[in-house]
């Protein structure tokens, strides 16, 4: 059945995952890197965080394809201390190199308690949660974090300084799903105003400024992000991009290229991956039974009027993601359209999509 594209549609998160991968894999990625990026997109996806979904398959591919992403990368990791080490992503997607320097720092905590490894000479690597959740799964606290290009104005100021620069904690737990913080250091992530602008829809006034610092509510007039609760977001982002810039000998601040600045050339950002093995502090079904306990009590806290419930960090995604894996993951309109478009130009089958009336 053809589809118009102007319909928001829903595609199978399998269908949609071979998908992306066969396409990133006929911009010039090996079959396994392709597989790889295929499913952060699409776990953020099911997730719900769709501003890293398969919205960014076009800015990869065009990277890909202008040498921004390096297709064959000799990816390496140096020992630096005990429970310590610097992985050289060589260019290389984000996603491989972030997704090995989380098995690095898991393997290594287990003989040390803890572990960070630091990855170099990186590119765009998704949502930091990912990789947080893998770390939970195997019964670590994870942590991630990356800096971005600069979207985001400093508390006071009106030019962009800081990226997005995202952190992510994910605990370990019995209640289906990892208890996961995963937040931007700014109101929100660029990639809800891409993606406001890739559906002609309108921003909130509290998300962004124009060049005089003014509010916008147009994407268009995008000039900066406005840092998360003032000077507190502004004070972790600059921590964030302490971390993963000045610690690991990359860029920093303005001088950290953005996703679409120069296509041709690896962004060579930093991200730092630490992992906390649970059982080096206390028995790790306790401490999940401990969770549970904690998460009885704040759930049995008696909502303010204009909610329903209280949620745990990490819910909200998890509810999203049962309901997608159940009913197809939603694309808009403009999304639809784009994937047509990369469909068509690297002769790869477009996922059967099913019409629906709403994007939700």
């Amino acid at each position: 059945m053809t589809v118009n594209s102007s319909v928001a549609v829903r595609a199978d998160p399998d269908a949609l995952e071979t998908f992306a991968a066969r396409t990133l894999a006929a911009a010039g990625l090996s079959a396994s890197h392709a597989a790889t990026v295929a499913e952060t997109l699409v776990d953020a996806n099911l997730r719900g965080i769709d501003t890293h979904g398969v919205v960014r398959l076009d800015p990869y591919v065009e990277r890909i394809e202008s040498g921004g992403i390096e297709t064959e990368p000799d990816m390496t990791i140096e020992e630096t201390a005990a429970g310590t080490a610097i992985l050289n992503a060589d260019g290389g997607p984000g996603q491989v190199g972030t997704a090995r320097a989380m098995e690095a720092a898991m393997e290594r905590a287990t003989g040390t308690g803890c572990a960070f490894v630091g990855v170099r000479n990186s590119n765009h690597f998704g949502t930091a949660s990912y990789y947080t959740n893998v770390a939970a799964d195997h019964d670590y606290i994870g942590i991630g974090m990356t800096h971005a290009g600069p979207n985001v104005a400093p508390f006071g100021g009106a030019d962009p300084y800081f990226g997005t620069n995202p952190i992510s904690v994910g605990l370990p737990s019995n209640l289906g799903y990892p208890v996961t913080l995963d937040m931007a250091t700014s109101v929100t992530a660029k990639g809800n105003v891409i993606l406001a602008a890739e559906e002609d829809e309108e921003i909130p006034p509290e998300w962004a400024v124009d060049g005089s610092g003014d509010p916008v509510t147009d994407p268009e007039e995008f000039h900066a992000l406005r840092p998360m609760a003032g000077p507190k977001g502004y004070g972790l982002g600059l921590v964030v991009d302490a971390f993963c810039g000045l610690l690991l000998d990359t860029a920093f601040g303005d001088d950290v290229p953005t996703m679409y600045d120069d296509m041709t050339t690896p962004a060579g950002l930093g991200h730092m991956i630490g992992v906390i093995d649970v059982s080096a502090f206390t028995d790790p079904e306790a401490f999940k039974e401990r969770l549970s306990v904690m998460a009885t009590e704040l759930k049995s806290t008696p909502p303010r009027t204009e909610f329903d419930e209280v949620l745990l960090p990490g819910e909200p995604e998890a509810r999203t993601k049962e309901r997608r894996e159940r009913d197809g993951v939603p694309i808009g309109t403009g999304v639809r359209a784009t994937l047509s478009e990369l469909a068509e130009t690297h002769g790869v089958d477009e996922p059967p999509w099913q019409p629906v009336e709403d994007g939700g």
